[in-house]
């Protein structure tokens, strides 16, 4: 998935999925330039989510990064709007984009929803 975001610069829920892409030769060359290598001493953080990247660039320049909360934890929560495009990136294959955007709408006016009924239609495929 790591070679797939540095192709990308980004990461969706279909190209996590896309078993083709994964064993295409661009993202099998970015590939061997990476390495995972567990920790233990983060495994015994959990339920904290810890991540440590550590990028060597061609140069020799090296960086090293640690995050305590990864994004999306209530720690580092997500913005309102990364929320609204992590859901869109979701549902939208499988419901549409016009029922995405009308469940997305009511999710965030549940207020104003006299009858929650209304919602039903919206999280069924048609």
């Amino acid at each position: 998935m790591l070679a797939v975001a540095l192709l990308d610069k980004t990461v969706t829920f279909a190209s996590a999925h896309d078993s083709a892409r994964l064993k295409d030769p661009a993202t099998l060359r970015e590939r061997t330039k990476i390495h995972l290598l567990p920790d233990e001493e983060l495994e015994h953080l959990m339920p904290l989510r810890v991540a440590v990247l550590e990028v060597t660039l061609v140069d020799g320049t090296h960086s090293v990064r640690r995050v305590d909360n990864v994004r999306g934890t209530p720690e580092n929560p997500m913005t309102r709007d990364e929320v609204i495009d992590k859901a869109r990136d979701l549902i939208t294959p499988v419901l549409g984009a016009p029922k995405c955007t009308n469940l997305i709408d009511k999710i965030f006016d549940l207020e104003g929803v006299v009858n929650i009924r209304e919602c039903r239609s919206l999280l069924q495929l048609s």
